[in-house]
């Protein structure tokens, strides 16, 4: 299965003390079936930037983060399927916001697994499968 990396789940390989299960499971499957959004590249930099001394983080994501994963571009069916699904989350009173829209979106577009330690978020999206890399028990 092809799987949709979270922001959450990508920073952990740059942590000082990363969760073990989480980088064994990235070590564990095959690269080709790794993916981020070019959002979630976003997330990154913004948050690099809003710390004091950017460059050498950013530094360790370009080197450490960056290569490792296949990155998805904001496409029109993302787009659109985004919005359907914004406005369903919306009506039943569960948005989850955009960025988060969109990354379930990509996954959903690209039958995709989103893996993320965010639950709450994700499991409100219908016919999204979501793991959470950072549970002992998911594999």
């Amino acid at each position: 299965m092809m799987r949709l990396l979270d922001t959450n789940i990508l920073s952990e390989i740059i942590r000082p003390r990363p969760d073990p299960g989480v980088i064994n499971k990235l070590l564990g499957h095959p690269a080709s079936t790794l993916f981020a959004s070019e959002l979630t590249r976003f997330e990154l930099r913004r948050g690099t930037c809003l710390r004091d001394h950017p460059d050498p983080l950013w530094q360790a994501i370009s080197e450490q983060i960056l290569p490792i994963v296949n990155w998805l571009p904001l496409t029109e069916p993302i787009s659109l399927n985004a919005g359907n699904l914004s406005a369903q989350l919306r009506r039943q009173g569960m948005e989850i916001g955009i960025v988060d829209t969109l990354l379930a979106a990509t996954a959903l577009t690209h039958g995709m697994a989103m893996v993320t330690r965010n639950l709450r978020h994700f499991e409100r999206v219908p016919g999204l499968t979501v793991e959470n890399w950072f549970d002992p028990a998911v594999t």
